[in-house]
């Protein structure tokens, strides 16, 4: 009766070897030493306890998220943390790209005091590739505000000029994305193998949208223009091409962010028609690329079926999206990530109802593996910093739970 109360309440692999191990002494079922098998039995808990609380590095935690594999703690993660930086350090992103390591040594001070186990690079934003376009960009004297303007102006004639074969080579003599690109190394040397480091891009079809314009682009869709199949074409092969720029200067993660293909922006059927294709044509051609993260604004739980079905690594979505629904949705095949509201949570709520909003999360994912906390987009600038450390509280703190 002992040993079935026990058992009923370990784990597979303690039942296992406290099984194995009475199996080599069967006298003890028949004597009175059945002080030695608890003994044993307390030897297996307390081995199996010291590797459960064993700490892992950032990286290790997030690799394991995303293979679904057990974690010491459920990983936090900030999707883009440069607006939060440079409100708080009082200069712009014009400033940051006039530093002399561009940022890289402030980048990585400011993601590890936020607890992030990531650090994101990708300087000025995700819009260095559609400025290294051509699309024509208005930074702020102070703060974080970029304003990005189309690129292409006469539809027909510029679309058909655009020239696939010379992507890499456009990219390459683009002084921003070679600024980028030492970024992403300078990052690197700091960090490590302690931390992931994140390249961000935006996503094909939010970057064909800004280089028409996003109304104008909306409207070539719903008169079903010719040129919208071409100008996607040539956005997913410039994102496959800094993504793999990314990947060879440093980065083993890429976030790519696709606002415009939002539930919010454009029908379940327009998604599976314009959004998929590219997706599975980035993704075709990425290499070495350790994991892909896709992240959409807004409603973006019709999306899920279609992104599990492409095979991507992780999915990062808004406030809007059930955790445990998007959870049960993804299975073993999905990571989620999200789904912090950045906004009135994060920016405006306390500290304590971020905390049990985290613990919350963390009780619904647990420790296998398959999630990561993450606000739910852009990390809005007055955010409290103890608003983000209170996800990685909650987080730390579930976990003892468990192992205790």
């Amino acid at each position: 009766a002992v040993f079935r109360e026990l058992f009923s309440g370990l784990g597979g692999s303690w039942k296992r070897a406290c099984l194995q191990s009475i199996g080599r002494h069967p006298q003890c079922f028949y004597s009175n030493q059945l002080e030695i098998c608890l003994k044993r039995i307390r030897t297996l808990l307390y081995n199996e306890e010291k590797f459960m609380s064993r700490t892992m590095t950032s990286k290790e935690r997030v690799k394991a998220a995303f293979a679904h594999n057990p974690v010491d703690r459920v990983p936090m993660m900030i999707l883009l943390g440069e607006t939060w930086m440079i409100e708080r350090e009082k200069i712009s992103f014009k400033d940051l790209r006039e530093m002399d390591d561009l940022g890289a040594e402030l980048i990585v001070r400011t993601y590890d005091e936020m607890q992030s186990d990531s650090v994101t690079t990708g300087l000025g934003c995700w819009i260095g590739l559609l400025e290294a376009l051509g699309c024509p960009t208005e930074i702020s004297k102070s703060g974080a505000p970029i304003e990005v303007k189309p690129c292409i102006h006469d539809v027909a004639a510029d679309i058909s000029s655009l020239d696939r074969s010379k992507i890499r080579e456009r990219l390459e003599n683009s002084e921003l994305i070679q600024k980028m690109m030492r970024q992403s190394r300078e990052i690197k040397k700091l960090v490590g193998d302690r931390k992931s480091v994140a390249g961000q891009m935006v996503g094909p079809f939010s970057g064909a949208s800004m280089m028409v314009g996003v109304k104008e682009f909306m409207i070539l869709l719903g008169k079903k223009s010719p040129y919208i199949k071409p100008l996607l074409e040539y956005a997913t092969d410039c994102c496959a091409e800094i993504a793999n720029m990314y990947c060879e200067n440093g980065c083993d993660l890429i976030q790519t962010c696709d606002p415009c293909s939002s539930g919010d922006m454009i029908s379940p059927k327009m998604y599976e028609q314009h959004v998929v294709p590219t997706l599975e044509g980035l993704t075709s051609q990425l290499k070495n690329c350790e994991t892909f993260l896709l992240h959409i604004c807004g409603k973006a739980g019709m999306r899920l079926p279609h992104v599990k079905a492409l095979g991507i690594d992780g999915f990062s979505v808004d406030s809007p999206v059930d955790l445990k629904e998007s959870l049960e949705a993804a299975g073993k095949e999905l990571t989620m990530v999200g789904n912090f509201n950045p906004n009135e949570l994060l920016c405006m709520g306390t500290s304590e109802a971020v905390y049990a909003a985290a613990y919350a999360n963390a009780e619904i994912a647990g420790l296998d593996g398959g999630y990561v906390m993450m606000p739910g987009c852009d990390l809005a600038a007055r955010t409290p910093l103890e608003n983000i450390l209170a996800m990685v509280r909650a987080s730390s703190d579930y976990a003892a739970s468990v192992r205790n």
